[in-house]
Order: C-alpha cells, then sequence, then structure tokens
C-alpha cells in the first residue's frame, strides 16, 4: 500500500510539466519522489504530510488551524452541496487539469473531486489550510503558493476555481489554456446574514468584486443561489468561527451564545464564469 507522501510523488510527476521554479521560474522536475527541482538547483521537499511548500519567503497569515478545521466541519455538513452541485454543472464532461486557486483547507475541492473526476491541484498561502488539505484528502495535489505570483508554467490549467478568495485575473489568463474556464464564487448581500445581524457588521457589498470579473473577462456568465440551510445545533459555534469575523468576535461569550441560537443560515452566492 502506498503512503500518502507516495502517492502524492505519482501526483507530481503526473502534473510536473505545470511547473515553474518560484525563485527564477526554470522548469521543475521530480527528484527521486521526494522534491521538485529546478535546473539551478532550487529544491522543493515534499512534506510528510503530503504537500509542496512553493512561497519564496515565510507567509504569516491570520488562517488559524482552528478556522480551517471549522470551516471543514461546516462545509462537510452539506451546507454547500447546492452551490456544488451548480458548480459541476459549469465543469467539461472530459478529463482536465483544474487548479483552485486559493482553496483553503480544500473542502470544495475534495466535494467537487466526489462528483466529476480531474486532475486538481489546491493552492493557498496559509500553510494551516494546506497541512489539514492534505491530511483529509490524498487524491488531489496540494501547494502552499503565491498565487498573484503563481509557480506555474503557461497554459497549464483547463479550469479555474476561485471560490470566496481574492483573485488575480491576469495571472489566470497567463495560466489558462486556451479554450479554459474561468469559475469564481462571490458571496451575495445576504451570504451568512444571521452571523452579520448577530455581530452588528454591516451586510457584504460584492458590487465591486463583480465588476472586477466583467471588466477582466468580456461576457461572463453570472448564476445566483439563495437558499437557508438548518444549523445543527454542533455546528452552530463553528459557522462564526470559520468566518474571518471569528478573529474579532471569538473571546466574545456573549456572541458565542448567541451564535448557538443559529438554527438556520443562509447562503446567498454569485457563481461567476468567463470562457478564454
Amino acid at each position: 500500500m502506498l503512503s500518502k507522501r507516495e502517492k502524492r510523488a505519482a501526483l507530481l510527476k503526473d502534473l510536473e510539466s505545470s511547473f515553474h521554479c518560484p525563485q527564477c521560474g526554470s522548469s521543475l522536475v521530480l527528484f527521486e519522489a521526494k522534491s521538485l527541482r529546478c535546473t539551478r538547483g532550487h529544491s522543493f521537499d515534499l512534506a510528510k504530510q503530503g504537500h509542496v511548500y512553493l512561497l519564496k519567503k515565510h507567509n504569516v497569515s491570520n488562517y488559524t488551524k482552528d478556522l480551517f478545521a471549522a470551516r471543514s466541519n461546516v462545509i462537510n455538513s452539506g451546507i454547500y452541496d447546492n452551490m456544488h452541485n451548480a458548480i459541476a454543472e459549469e465543469l467539461p464532461d472530459s478529463s482536465l487539469r483544474l487548479l483552485d486557486a486559493g482553496c483553503g483547507e480544500g473542502s470544495h475541492l475534495i466535494a467537487l473531486r466526489k462528483k466529476i473526476k480531474f486532475s486538481g491541484i489546491g493552492a493557498d498561502t496559509a500553510k494551516a489550510g494546506i497541512e489539514l488539505a492534505a491530511k483529509q484528502d490524498d487524491q488531489l495535489l496540494w501547494l502552499v503558493a503565491d498565487l498573484a505570483d503563481s509557480p506555474f508554467q503557461e497554459h497549464s490549467f483547463d479550469v479555474i476555481l476561485n471560490l470566496f478568495s481574492p483573485a488575480n485575473y491576469e495571472e489566470f489568463k497567463r495560466i489558462s489554456r486556451n479554450g479554459g474556464k474561468i469559475i469564481k464564487a462571490v458571496p451575495g448581500k445576504d451570504y451568512l446574514k444571521e452571523i452579520r445581524e448577530l455581530t452588528g457588521e454591516k451586510a457584504y457589498d460584492n458590487a465591486e468584486v463583480t465588476a472586477g470579473f466583467t471588466r477582466a473577462f468580456s461576457n461572463p456568465g453570472r448564476k445566483k443561489l439563495t437558499y437557508s440551510f438548518s444549523v445543527p445545533k454542533e455546528l452552530r459555534r463553528e459557522i462564526l468561527l470559520m468566518t474571518p469575523l471569528s478573529w474579532k468576535y471569538k473571546e466574545s461569550e456573549e456572541i458565542m451564545k448567541k451564535a448557538e441560537n443559529l438554527k438556520a443560515i443562509t447562503i446567498d452566492v454569485e457563481i461567476l464564469t468567463a470562457e478564454l
């Protein structure tokens, strides 16, 4: 039986043509099933957990293990199943190479992989998220990487996912294949509105984000999903803990007690698509 590292090494071998060195830009190849190395001697080890660290320098992130663990529990509860189904409908039927840009702990990508088969890479700057992703899954490749200056060759991917995460559209265009597709999920104004109501935060406005997508891509597709999800009691605190609002309120016992009364939560999402 193959170890997690051995499985990842096989994935790296299959996908090594997609990579270039984040330090110098030369091609990367798998070396002795243990690391990616470039022609100039830069080396990036395959961690025992099964991920590869491809950042140029150490990154400090506010996104913690606790936040990613809460997010994983919530996503795995089925709260985003309708969104995953809608995204799966946008994916080509044929075999494809897919990048989840800003994947966090990888739960969305893992859920999609259960619906449709693809060669997939999840990448994020948050090491804590990527470590959890690699722990949860051994069918996909997980990278700690800078998506504004990504370690990928031109024209490497058929599909780029960008779900609830910042984007760099020029970089996405560079690494997308001709005829490729960009799929972005953006919160609507009522997304998790119950959390904002109990914390007193104002509603989210996605106008600037959607306008940026429209400027970057001609004739984008738009699909809106809005639905309510009944929240099991054991997940009510985690709904708050999985969001950046937890940085501000997780030490507030008053707010956390209010979160325990969240019987339902609203998912309001716009799915934006562009074909290249």
